[in-house]
């Protein structure tokens, strides 16, 4: 929206791509079920850009972009994907499916490992161009790199690696409300472009707090409750500031913090999806009991997740 910084930190769920020849000169795209209605379709190779609406287009944008902008040969391919992420909840579902696709077209048609780099230019690229999503620099390069880093979403963007994880227990709150995220940014454009005083507001004080978060994530010992406590206070400027906080979410932080977390916030575009939380370990199990009797799905996560993208062995 701003183009400014944060901080982002990479969780174990993973989007897988597998790419397969065709020689029909065609491109299979495939959704496992149920990330996507309808999962599967076939598109000609001279028909990449003509998309259809759905999450399909994430798979067939990174073809369209891998064989024009980056000087490929892309025959026919099935691609097939799977993933575990929760889609349309504020996670980068969508910039982890366009990134592990184009990674997975460029290791396919020159058989080389391409940098994060590159694969993360093309999947934004795919995206911002292509689909229309709306999504970030941020998305891309968190997806791409994985640890915990501080991105700079600029032209051209930054990234500074801050640590491989977190350290700490991070709890991954899945509210189940969905919403479009090009809907909800083009929301958020517009107040700032309008120069609405609070989104202005929004960009200063956020600005501060991701110094502040930098810097303390980047200690050899971070004091945890000092890192919730920006977490938290960077959760009620976009409650009060930019309005994209719902109540169940608000709910969920306010039973987290009463159970013991050190901070918590909505993540991504808001309006719904998820929200993290940051616990020592022993308050997991209260967080959990907190939070049982509301419609949202909880997920914890020990460890952090140091890697971006990945390229097992290849047979061809």
């Amino acid at each position: 929206m701003t183009n400014g910084p944060s901080v982002v930190a990479a969780v174990p769920l993973y989007t897988t791509v597998t790419v397969t020849p065709d020689e029909r000169n065609h491109f299979e795209v495939t959704l496992a079920s149920p990330l996507s209605q309808p999962t599967e379709r076939v598109v000609l190779t001279s028909a990449l850009r003509d998309l259809a609406g759905d999450d399909l287009d994430m798979l067939q944008a990174a073809a369209a972009v891998v064989a024009e902008r980056w000087a490929v040969l892309l025959g026919g391919a099935r691609l097939a994907a799977v993933s575990n992420i929760p889609m349309g909840a504020g996670v980068s579902s969508s910039a982890a499916l366009t990134l592990a696709a184009a990674g997975a077209l460029m290791r396919f048609a020159d058989a080389t490992v391409p940098s994060a780099a590159r694969v993360a230019k093309a999947a934004y690229q795919a995206e911002s161009e292509l689909v229309g999503t709306g999504a970030g620099w941020m998305d891309f390069l968190a997806c791409a790199h994985g640890g915990v880093c501080r991105i700079e979403a600029g032209s051209p963007p930054r990234l500074v690696r801050l640590a491989d994880t977190l350290g700490v227990p991070l709890v991954l709150i899945d509210t189940q409300q969905r919403r479009a995220t090009a809907t909800v940014l083009a929301s958020k454009r517009e107040r700032w472009q309008a120069g609405d005083p609070a989104m202005r507001d929004y960009a200063a004080s956020t600005t501060e707090i991701v110094s502040h978060l930098a810097s303390a994530l980047q200690q050899s010992e971070p004091d945890y409750r000092a890192v919730g406590t920006l977490m938290t206070d960077a959760h009620q400027q976009l409650r009060d500031l930019v309005r994209c906080s719902t109540p169940l979410i608000d709910e969920c932080v306010a039973r987290c913090l009463a159970s013991g977390a050190y901070g918590a916030k909505l993540t991504g575009s808001g309006y719904g999806g998820c929200l993290v939380a940051l616990a020592p370990i022993e308050q997991i199990g209260v967080i959990h009991a907190a939070l049982a009797d509301l419609p949202v799905r909880v997920m914890v996560f020990t460890t952090g997740e140091p890697h971006g993208l990945v390229f097992p062995p290849s047979d061809y």
